[in-house]
């Protein structure tokens, strides 16, 4: 604040006067830079950055048949396999994934990406191919073998009643597995092993409490249903601009938390 008030002594009228102009340009001058850092911090959205280089990490959002999620798998720096870049796995995705670039940070491009759920209609599969290298690979459930996942990461899909709905994919890194349930037959079937986060991707009949509520081996939980537990593990993702991260640290290990995805629209 002192900057707003000048006390350098003067000895005649004139001189004060033009100390006076002087300070108070200097203030109009700062409140001018302050307004428009302001202005741009808030209303500008910068352009959109592609990046072929991934970490491991998992985006969540809702979608008209309940969760979406991309999957993006590590570079294992092998580039004797096919996966170079990290291959892109897209769980139960949305009619349009442009439209949820357009709504959110996430621009991957790379050589393969693959598609886990029951169909795809004709925009999806543009949007897919708009997302590919020159020469790349798309692919519909599986394969999910090393030469594709990279060295880092194992991972296995389950499908129930020959259906494709009915599937359970997991995905193990750093010791931490990730199961996604495609259908409640899948989750019907589910076994007593270790889990981190379990991620249910379709809508619940009934969502008056979390799934796996007293279900100790699930570090996380990420559904569409109503959270009326305090507990944080529970991420319910039934509201407007809802979305839910995972990612990987080494020192933290594996974590899930909310996101806010604005002006999304679920009935993709």
């Amino acid at each position: 604040m002192r900057f707003l008030f000048s006390n350098t002594p003067v000895k005649d009228i004139k001189n004060s006067k033009n100390l006076y102009i002087k300070h108070w340009l200097k203030v109009c001058i700062l409140l001018i830079i302050t307004g428009l850092l302001t202005w741009y911090g808030k209303f500008h959205k910068p352009s959109p950055m592609l990046t072929h280089i991934n970490d491991f990490g998992v985006w969540i959002i809702p979608n008209k048949n309940g969760l979406g999620a991309l999957v993006a798998l590590p570079n294992d720096g092998n580039d004797s396999n096919k996966i170079n870049t990290g291959l892109r796995i897209w769980v139960s995705p949305p009619d349009s994934l442009l439209a949820f670039e357009q709504h959110s940070s996430v621009r991957y491009r790379g050589k393969n990406i693959m598609v886990i759920g029951d169909s795809i209609d004709g925009r999806l599969r543009e949007d897919l191919f708009s997302t590919l290298d020159s020469n790349g690979n798309f692919y519909w459930l599986g394969p999910l073998s090393a030469e594709l996942t990279g060295e880092d990461v194992l991972a296995e899909l389950k499908l129930f009643n020959y259906n494709p709905k009915d599937y359970i994919l997991d995905i193990i890194y750093e010791g931490h597995k990730l199961r996604f349930f495609g259908s409640q037959a899948a989750l019907d079937s589910l076994a007593e092993e270790p889990l981190s986060v379990a991620i249910l991707m379709f809508k619940l009949a009934d969502e008056r409490e979390p799934p796996f509520k007293t279900y100790k081996q699930v570090q996380s939980l990420i559904w569409n249903g109503k959270n009326e537990t305090p507990d944080s593990s529970r991420i319910a993702l039934n509201y407007e601009d809802a979305m839910a991260v995972i990612h990987y640290r080494e020192k933290k290990g594996l974590s899930a938390r909310r996101l806010h995805l604005k002006d999304w629209n679920p009935s993709y």
